[in-house]
């Protein structure tokens, strides 16, 4: 029996999950519309039917009862056991947290004054529900349906809302105008509901994250799929190869032509309609878009893409093949292949059964079959130094000491090789200190994060004079392409808080020894001071001249008399505030893609500034310059001195000017769904050249022609587009953008070094958001220095082909007076050509 009164049984049809609990089956019961607290018991049946759980209370408690149901047997057969949970207690702070569900929270307050009235009860029942007529169990609950509206009821209820609308609050009035776009649309429904629901949401003031950060996609996301492609023959792929280019030129076409007829289409209408406007002075409905699909190419159209087609692939097959110097640059981001592979070999001999011993073998075969082993392990080596104390023919005693040098530096008390993996897990695949402090400490020995940091510190410092090579190797490179993104440096930002604040005359900052090259070539010479004054104290017999901080110049110093860290402010008003990280890269040899340099710097600056920094290092003979950047105020050489002295191109990114359309398509679907197959098909071309292998030929072909007839089509829509859009919204600047550099986004076309985007560089810069999520190189500059040291020669390391781990170790095992006297000896390129060339050299001796 049920230790309270039962008015009556009710069963919800639906299937529920049990993992809501207590409060949320409350929820499920008071949203069917049924009162547990009124002699009404709920019973919900689990997803898969396996399990019943009933509610049913008084005006004290409620009890959750989860009874199993056997062989999935019905709810009104089912044997119901003991009580295996039980909850009798309605915590105001869950009643707060779960009132998502308007209905609970509603009753939250009946409910807690019920359970204020009386004491705490706390019960086991058993019950059971049999087939018997009394408890009833006739009665049964569904969820509210939800009603079906068609295009007729759609228009009646819009027609409603127009027609009484001025007779409702103005708030009403706003709120039902927010639903007006989708309920009268005959177009796209899905488009205006998505649209309708964002700017509810706007209003609401609850817009998601993921709304404020939108992406605007890739480009090439929309062509259609390919099919997988099992070559037998070098022929049997290009004839591939032909057809794929055949199909989405063909595909291109056709949806081209399409959105031309639906743009002539729409523009009919909507010119008819403002006639019709002025003549009755009614405001007309918004126009119906139409259907892509409803235009269908005639057969004119079908054979003059088919022509195009043709001419296409013939523009991809001219040249003779992939030539390496036109190569696209690939992304050099936390590529695969960093570790380190080792080969074993283990036999495994064929065991004969006892009870087959006497069996005689006719043949013995052997089977390869590949198990891959990966582990973290700490291998700990003891090293007994022998030390042997001489005398001299003058009677001077000598302690000679055996060198640890090749297993790793002095002071660290790791290898060459730990440095090196140290340095690609955390520049590399942005792994945490402390989480790499945790998974190699041990028993015996235990690695915090600030050792770790210490460490790859000590590796930046060795790096650093090949760091400043690569800049004056990519000084004076053909092509710069450069971008950058804001970062945060808490000395930074601690410093600017407290000269907010401070009424005393501002300190120096922290970065006052390297804020100019001049002020870091003073630095360093302090530092030389100090060193030769304590040679000279020790020289003369002072034992305690130990060797100091003040003697040893920062990665900052060091790299700022090159480079400096501060930039001046355009107007002349002092130096910049804002913190940018920036990355640059260029060939150093214009045929060869493995002398890409990728180059990172941190500075209060931003790329433009750095541009200028390396234009002043660059050699005047080499007067033409190529900058790739997104054409903003900050990353244009604008100093008149450079501008007289070198021959500057600034060009344009393509993906920069395509974006604003991606990311406002809602706003204006016509064009901008047009404007971005447009887009796509560039896409298409530069990633078809990509697989036909590029040559000079081929690009100027296909770039020149189906290329540069794109352009001038997105130039007409873009004006077209300055007709609706003024230059206060943002399709209007952005379809001005494309119009005021139209050259600049062109340029590429008659050049085959250049590339249409500037994504590389974007992409390089990911790893700042892997930074902000896990805080690291956030406390100091010196860190960030670091860091920006590391990842230049990763990935430099990466675009050269160089195995990673390899070229570390050699080039921590190399002394540092050699790395100082011939740092280009040490960069990634040039030592992976001495490497293959010791290597032959070997070969041909044997």
């Amino acid at each position: 029996m049920l230790p309270v009164t039962v008015r009556r049984v009710l069963l919800a049809e639906h299937r529920v999950d049990f993992r809501k609990g207590f409060n949320g089956l409350l929820a499920e019961a008071y949203g069917l519309g049924a009162q547990p607290y009124d002699g009404e018991c709920v019973a919900f049946v689990k997803k898969d039917r396996t399990q019943l759980r009933a509610l049913v209370g008084d005006n004290y408690w409620t009890l959750l009862d989860k009874p199993t149901l056997r062989g999935r047997a019905t709810a009104r057969a089912a044997r119901v056991c003991r009580s295996t949970r039980q909850q009798d207690r309605v915590d105001r702070r869950a009643v707060a947290a779960t009132g998502g569900v308007g209905l609970h929270r509603a009753h939250a307050r009946q409910e807690l004054a019920r359970r204020d009235a009386g004491p705490t009860r706390t019960r086991r029942f058993i019950w059971r529900l049999t087939p018997d007529p009394d408890p009833d169990l006739t009665l049964s609950l569904r969820l509210r349906a939800t009603p079906q509206l068609g295009d007729h009821e759609r228009r009646e209820i819009a027609a409603w809302i127009q027609t009484n609308s001025a007779q409702l609050p103005p708030t009403v009035q706003d709120f039902l105008a927010l639903h007006l776009s989708y309920l009268a649309t005959e177009g796209n429904l899905q488009k205006s509901l998505d649209a309708a629901l964002r700017e509810l949401r706007r209003a609401l003031r609850i817009t998601p994250s993921s709304e404020r950060r939108r992406r605007s996609g890739s480009p090439a996301a929309g062509s259609p799929p390919s099919a997988q492609l099992v070559a037998e023959s070098p022929q049997a792929r290009l004839e591939h190869m032909i057809a794929r280019a055949d199909e989405l030129a063909d595909w291109h076409r056709v949806l081209r032509k399409r959105h031309n007829d639906r743009g002539k289409e729409l523009k009919k209408e909507l010119a008819k309609m403002s006639t019709d406007k002025r003549e009755g002075g009614t405001k007309q409905p918004a126009p119906v878009i139409p259907r892509l699909e409803d235009f269908e190419p005639t057969d004119e159209d079908r054979a003059e893409g088919a022509r195009a087609g043709k001419t296409f692939t013939e523009h991809l097959q001219r040249g003779n093949g992939p030539d390496p110097a036109m190569r696209s640059v690939n992304e050099a981001l936390m590529p695969g292949g960093a570790v380190l592979e080792t080969t074993e070999h283990e036999p495994l001999p064929a065991e004969v059964p006892p009870e087959l011993a006497e069996a005689r073998v006719l043949k013995t075969m052997h089977e390869p079959r590949v198990r891959y082993d990966f582990a973290v392990s700490v291998t700990r080596i003891e090293l007994d130094v022998e030390k042997k104390v001489i005398v001299d023919d003058h009677g001077e005693r000598h302690v000679i000491t055996a060198s640890t040098r090749d297993f790793g530096p002095a002071r660290y008390g790791v290898t060459w090789d730990a440095l090196a993996t140290l340095t690609i897990l955390v520049g590399q695949f942005a792994m945490p200190f402390h989480r790499l402090g945790v998974m190699f400490s041990t028993d015996t020995k235990r690695f915090t994060a600030g050792a770790l940091s210490r460490m790859l510190r000590y590796v930046a410092t060795r790096f650093a004079p090949i760091y400043l090579e690569l800049v004056k190797q990519l000084a004076n490179a053909e092509v710069l392409a450069g971008d950058d993104t804001s970062c945060r440096v808490l000395e930074v930002t601690n410093y600017r808080a407290q000269m907010a604040l401070a009424e005393a005359p501002k300190d120096p900052p922290p970065w006052a020894d390297y804020a100019t090259p001049k002020a870091a070539q003073e630095s360093i010479r302090r530092c030389e001071e100090a060193k030769r004054a304590r040679i000279q104290r020790r020289e003369n017999g002072d034992r305690a001249a130990t060797r100091t901080t003040e003697e040893v110049p920062t990665l900052g110093a060091v790299i700022g008399r090159e480079l400096g860290f501060e930039s001046p402010r355009r107007s002349g008003d002092g130096p910049k505030e804002a913190m940018h990280t920036t990355v640059i890269s260029g060939r150093s040899a214009p045929e060869d893609p493995t002398s890409l340099i990728v180059f990172y710097r941190s500075h209060l600056g931003s790329c433009g500034d750095l541009f200028e920094r390396f234009m002043r290092i660059r050699d005047p003979s080499r007067r033409s310059v190529i900058l790739q950047g997104d054409l903003s105020t900050t990353n244009l050489v604008t100093t008149a001195e450079l501008l007289e002295r070198f021959k500057v191109l600034q060009i344009a990114c393509a993906a920069h000017a395509r974006r604003p359309f991606a990311l406002h398509e809602d706003e204006d679907p016509v064009n901008c769904e047009f404007m971005l197959h447009l887009f796509l098909d560039l896409a298409m071309h530069e990633e078809q050249l990509d697989v036909f292998g590029r040559n000079r030929d081929n690009v100027l072909a296909v770039r020149g022609g189906e290329s540069r007839e794109l352009w001038d089509e997105i130039l007409e829509l873009a004006k077209s587009m300055t007709e609706r859009w003024s230059k206060a919204t943002t399709l209007g600047t952005a379809a001005r953008y494309i119009i005021n550099h139209f050259d600049a986004l062109t340029a590429y076309l008659d050049d085959p070094r250049l590339e249409p985007t500037n994504n590389l560089r974007e992409r390089m810069l990911r790893m700042e958001k892997l930074i902000e999520g896990s805080s690291m190189f956030r406390k100091s500059l010196e860190g960030r220095f670091a860091l920006d040291v590391v990842r230049s020669i990763l990935q430099t390391a990466v675009a050269a082909n160089a195995p990673v781990h390899e070229y570390l170790v050699s080039v921590l095992r190399a002394k540092d007076e050699d790395i100082a006297a011939d740092p280009a000896r040490f960069t990634p390129r040039a030592w992976l050509t001495e490497t293959l060339n010791r290597q032959i050299a070997a070969i041909a001796t044997r």
